[in-house]
């Protein structure tokens, strides 16, 4: 299992959202790229970057915010936020990023997917951001059926997916292992956990949890790391910990 730092950007800056609204913003501040070089230092072995504008607002104008994380630091970084066409994802591989987080382009035809999918296997995952039993798209501000996404997964033959628990996702609110569970009993993918992440005693139930599934990859922290509600040495500890 890996711990990974989420940095989400808004108008060139860092912040956080409760349950991805934008006049929900909880948290901010300047300059994304200086925490992205902090966590790097802070030992942390990929970033998970999100562009908060693009995927509410469709506007690009922190792209070049995420350009240049993604080419000046040395570990992986995984970017999303409003990847809707093949243009803007093969821009982002161009940049060095590790691979490409998408959710609303799983809502087009299933040919141009196959296609997509085919050509960048490794450099996609798609992003299951989870409300009461439907899948967001488009910043969260649209929902789709579950069943429909998953027939699609299936036909492209998807190994992992990040899971986001919109109700949760900026909250502090702590995670809710019954929905993960609940999730997991409806596919075979592997899993990277978001949403709702706020303690050590959170990180705790994931791991167990994961240990006994063998399909947890990972975890994805905002936050409760942000305002130090995690503490970060100690939870790469547990993490580490065999």
């Amino acid at each position: 299992m890996l711990i990974i730092p989420a940095i989400d950007i808004y108008k060139h800056k860092v912040v956080r959202m409760e349950t991805g609204k934008k006049e929900k913003i909880v948290l901010e501040f300047n300059n994304p790229l200086d925490l992205a070089k902090y966590w790097e230092e802070k030992g942390a072995k990929a970033l998970h970057l999100i562009d908060l504008q693009s995927a509410i607002d469709a506007n690009d104008e922190s792209k070049s915010i995420v350009r240049d994380i993604v080419r000046s630091v040395s570990i992986p970084v995984e970017v999303g936020g409003g990847y809707r066409s093949r243009e803007k994802i093969e821009e982002a591989i161009s940049w060095g990023a590790w691979r490409v987080i998408v959710s609303s382009i799983l809502g087009m035809e299933l040919d141009y997917l196959l296609d997509l999918f085919s050509k960048y296997e490794n450099k996609i995952i798609p992003s299951i951001d989870w409300y009461d039993g439907k899948v967001g798209i488009k910043g969260w501000q649209d929902f789709v059926e579950w069943r429909d996404i998953k027939r699609k997964l299936d036909l492209l033959k998807v190994r992992e997916v990040i899971f986001t628990d919109i109700s949760r996702d900026g909250t502090l609110k702590g995670v809710n292992l019954d929905n993960i569970k609940n999730f997991l009993s409806l596919h075979d993918y592997d899993v990277w956990i978001a949403g709702g992440i706020s303690s050590i005693e959170d990180i705790i139930k994931i791991k167990d949890f994961s240990e006994n599934t063998g399909r947890i990859k990972g975890i994805i922290i905002g936050r409760a790391l942000l305002e130090g509600k995690i503490n970060w040495e100690e939870a790469k500890r547990i993490i580490d910990a065999s």
